[in-house]
């Protein structure tokens, strides 16, 4: 266990729009994501896809995986709204944040976070059970994200 977190960390949410509008972000889903997104929009996976998503390109890897699309012309997820539309079921990587591997790895890399969230250490303290919860939720939605590899798309 990270000794930075023992006590836990504040953390609550400002809605300022940083992670869900940010420029170049990009939302990667799991099956689990998109059996979710779907289900809460009464609509099949396939429809889910064909207008909510697009594939993308890692050329790190050469692989292609499934991401939500941003508004046109906008860097605005498509499901934001002044809020976001499908909260009860977003994705687990909007969900989990701001308790992501990277993010997580140390405390200078959580008190570097607040340059970009200004949620980072306020208000609510989150327990470290809770902490630990979202990071391995995120840990295990990661290694299950939809991706197709170069020579199958």
């Amino acid at each position: 266990m990270n000794n930075f977190y023992s006590d836990g960390l504040k953390f609550e949410c400002k809605n300022c729009t940083a992670c869900c509008c940010l420029e170049g972000g990009v939302v990667m889903l799991s099956q689990k994501d998109l059996s979710r997104l779907a289900s809460y929009l009464n609509q099949t996976e396939e429809e889910f896809i064909k207008g909510n998503c697009q594939f993308l390109q890692n050329n790190d890897d050469k692989k292609y995986y499934l991401c939500l699309l941003d508004k046109a012309d906008t860097a605005q997820c498509i499901f934001w709204d002044k809020g976001c539309t499908c909260y009860e079921a977003r994705p687990t990587q909007c969900r989990t944040y701001p308790f992501w591997t990277k993010i997580m790895s140390d405390e200078k890399s959580w008190n570097e976070e607040k340059n970009f969230c200004p949620g980072i250490n306020e208000r609510k303290l989150i327990s470290r059970e809770e902490v630990e919860k979202n990071l391995a939720e995120y840990k295990e939605n990661r290694s299950l994200i939809i991706c197709i590899d170069e020579d199958e798309f």
